[in-house]
């Protein structure tokens, strides 16, 4: 029986029992939950997901979304795709920390793309120090860098961008995953 890949996305305001409401409808239509990204910004929930089933699981997810999306207040929608690949490139996280200033995010993300390197994740998060009340800026990638002469590359790079803007920045092996 063939199965197919759907990505989800789901954006609405925030409460609690969101995630287990999408998650309740894909496994009561017989669907996998394969992959996930939740996060609330300001006031809203803001979700991706892959999940994979029959086409008929597929169809009723759809079919079923529409009162969650009446219920939740929330806009639902669905993109087919392929199921990932068994071996990706190399997975690297990226850690760059420091006092927050516009074009973080651009500046590092310019020098990923200049490189073909592939972002699988990125998360940025304001905080301020615990005692001075800076606002400092966190960002966290996970990146697929395709060889050694790539990753090379990419740290010369990144460290030239961290340290103009006084940044820190620290790039390791992702942890095997099982």
């Amino acid at each position: 029986m063939s199965r197919q890949h759907m990505v989800l996305t789901a954006i609405g305001p925030d409460r609690p029992g969101i995630v287990k409401e999408i998650s309740a409808l894909i496994h009561r239509a017989g669907g996998n939950l394969e992959d996930s990204r939740m996060a609330v910004l300001a006031q809203e929930f803001a979700l991706i997901a892959l999940f994979s089933g029959p086409p008929e699981t597929v169809l009723q997810v759809q079919r079923e979304s529409r009162e969650l999306e009446r219920t939740l207040a929330l806009s639902i929608s669905f993109k087919p795709t392929g199921q990932a690949p068994a071996r990706p490139a190399q997975l690297w996280v990226l850690e760059v920390k420091g006092e927050d200033q516009p074009g973080i995010v651009h500046r590092v993300s310019e020098v990923v793309a200049g490189l073909g390197v592939n972002v699988a994740s990125l998360e940025s998060r304001l905080m301020h120090a615990a005692f001075s009340g800076t606002p400092l800026f966190l960002l966290r990638a996970e990146l697929q860098v395709p060889d050694e002469a790539t990753l090379s590359r990419l740290s010369s790079h990144l460290e030239e961008v961290c340290e103009q803007q006084h940044l820190s920045l620290v790039l390791e092996a992702a942890p095997t995953r099982r």
